[in-house]
């Protein structure tokens, strides 16, 4: 089956050599830092940015909603949700996604007057308008409340089952856990890694992980595996080996152990990937000793 979506080799601005496909009723999340490239990826997907080089393929009509573009402050949500369908020649947003995305009450409004996430909410609804096969969203839920966050993620649900395909730019890999069928972790431009959720955890050879300060000394705990970042160290094993390592650590008890998420995974990656560049040979096994100097992204870990 064609996918609805083919990225090929693109490069523009911080991207270089970005490929990945979106096929019918699935999900795929592009995640990563500030600044790792997602919104310039976005804006070549939806045609408003010309590559420097590579290939950008859509099959079928594509709806896109970018993060700051928002209608003429003054235009009501209504008046733009008209205007949008218009222009696609479609009857509008069917009144069920209204109602997923709470519009009812914001057709009347202005966009200079709504909050962030009435904002975000109505800029959802805009790309949905032309009743695309897909639909390219740009972190639409980044620093949302539960309530609007809740919604968008029930319209995606109902976007991949029933319409054709999502592709998501997320800054944060464990939201992409949840949401996705399949991810591609970005970093400063270039693909860590393409899988579903489930490999990608796989990968780390641990199911759980110890955050500690980076100021308390960590030294070479037996079946752990130790990655340093800037602000704190991680430490992945398992269970009882992480409890056993945090009695050994001054003010560290083992209720700070939780299961490995996909940002554990994309710490990992990157603190690998920088490794390898640096001393130009085979990256490091996930499954070996991962000791190293301060490469965790600063952005993630502080969500971690």
């Amino acid at each position: 089956m064609t996918p609805l979506l083919r990225v090929s080799d693109l490069e523009a601005g911080v991207l270089a050599s970005v490929s990945f496909t979106v096929r019918r009723g699935e999900v795929v999340c592009v995640a990563g830092p500030p600044g790792s490239g997602k919104t310039t990826l976005a804006e070549c997907v939806a045609g408003s940015r010309e590559p420097d080089a590579g290939h950008v393929e859509p099959n079928g009509r594509v709806g896109v909603s970018l993060r700051d573009d928002d209608p003429p402050a003054r235009m009501k949500v209504g008046e733009a949700l008209a205007l949008f369908a218009g222009l696609y020649g479609t009857r509008g947003l069917p009144a069920h996604l209204v109602d997923l995305l709470d519009l009812g009450t914001l057709l009347g409004r202005r966009f200079g007057a709504l909050t962030e996430g009435q904002r975000r909410r109505a800029q959802v609804a805009l790309a949905l308008a032309g009743n695309p096969e897909l639909v390219v969203l740009d972190d639409p839920m980044g620093g949302l409340r539960d309530g609007s966050r809740d919604r968008i993620e029930r319209v995606i649900a109902e976007l991949s089952a029933g319409y054709g395909a999502v592709c998501l730019m997320l800054d944060d890999p464990a939201q992409a856990e949840r949401l996705a069928d399949r991810v591609v972790l970005l970093r400063a431009g270039r693909v860590l890694a393409e899988a579903e959720p489930s490999r990608l955890l796989g990968l780390l050879g641990a199911d759980w992980v110890l955050r500690v300060p980076s100021q308390v000394r960590v030294g070479e705990p037996p079946e752990v595996q130790v990655l340093r970042g800037s602000s704190s160290t991680y430490l992945y094993g398992e269970r009882p080996a992480l409890e056993r390592a945090a009695r050994d650590l001054p003010g560290i008890n083992g209720n700070r152990v939780r299961p490995t998420s996909l940002r554990d995974a994309y710490l990992v990656l990157s603190a690998e990937g920088r490794q390898e560049a640096a001393r130009d040979r085979e990256p490091l096994t996930l499954t070996g000793r991962l000791v190293g100097p301060s490469e965790v992204p600063a952005a993630l870990e502080q969500g971690s």
